[in-house]
């Protein structure tokens, strides 16, 4: 093979060699880094390329002072509209998507994501435990649309107490604050069922006004042991505190 030609295809095999392989060195770099800028650690096992433009990895460790998540079978896609990851979390499944290189938002949707896998990694415990689904808008506004189901409300007062729920939907939006805006929530039980409105704070800390539509046991002990009036139903109240550490701070007559 002349000289010139043999140059031609190592210089062709080098190049399809560093479009293989680029995507594995530069997709870590894009995810990776604005992550750790915001105090998350993140470490990747078994990346390797694949294409069009991708990478794959076996294992991400996503951390946060004591908190952790696992992701299992982690696929990102670079292109010029943005990325694409698809992730496994316990039984659930991730999917990113960005506009841009720069993670400037678009959407995160989750489905049947274990919400105790998040413990530690939220600013706040927000007690609830399920499989949830729904999608979060981040960017310039941040929404969140959520459903989990057959989940459980973890008290830890006035009793340690845990109430299941046959279903809780959550339509919600960050303020500037850093606060969530809560336009919608409904519990479907039994044994508690009601719906609010109002804000839960960066710190987890809650001003809702909720409607008490059904209260059974386990949850009327816990109403009871709280001094909580248990009826007549329906009636609303103004509740604060934490969804682990729920505080009734006024309660309205019963609605007509």
């Amino acid at each position: 093979m002349p000289e010139s030609l043999r140059g031609v295809v190592i210089a062709i095999a080098i190049g399809i060699a560093a479009l293989w392989v680029a995507p594995a060195l530069v997709l870590p770099w894009i995810a990776v880094g604005p992550l750790e800028a915001s105090g998350i650690s993140v470490e990747l096992e078994g990346v390797r390329p694949a294409l069009p433009w991708g990478a794959k990895a076996a294992r991400v460790v996503v951390s946060r002072e004591s908190g952790k998540i696992e992701l299992t079978e982690v696929a990102a896609r670079i292109g010029l509209s943005g990325m694409r990851l698809e992730a496994r979390v316990e039984e659930g499944t991730l999917l990113l998507k960005t506009r841009g290189l720069r993670l400037r938002g678009e959407l995160l949707r989750f489905q049947s994501v274990p919400l105790e896998a998040l413990d530690g990694l939220a600013l706040a415990d927000f007690g609830l435990r399920g499989p949830a689904d729904g999608v979060f808008r981040f960017g310039p506004a941040e929404t969140l649309e959520a459903t989990v189901q057959r989940g459980v409300i973890v008290l830890r007062a006035p009793l340690a107490l845990e109430i299941p729920f046959a279903q809780v939907v959550v339509v919600a939006a960050r303020e500037d604050t850093g606060a969530w805006r809560v336009d919608f929530a409904d519990l479907r039980g039994p044994p508690l069922s009601g719906t609010a409105t109002g804000r839960i704070g960066a710190d987890g800390q809650l001003a809702l006004r909720v409607e008490i539509s059904q209260l059974e046991e386990p949850a009327l002990t816990a109403f009871r042991m709280a001094e909580i009036p248990t009826g007549p139903l329906p009636y609303t109240a103004e509740l604060g505190g934490t969804l682990a550490r729920p505080r009734f701070v006024r309660v309205s007559a019963a609605l007509p």
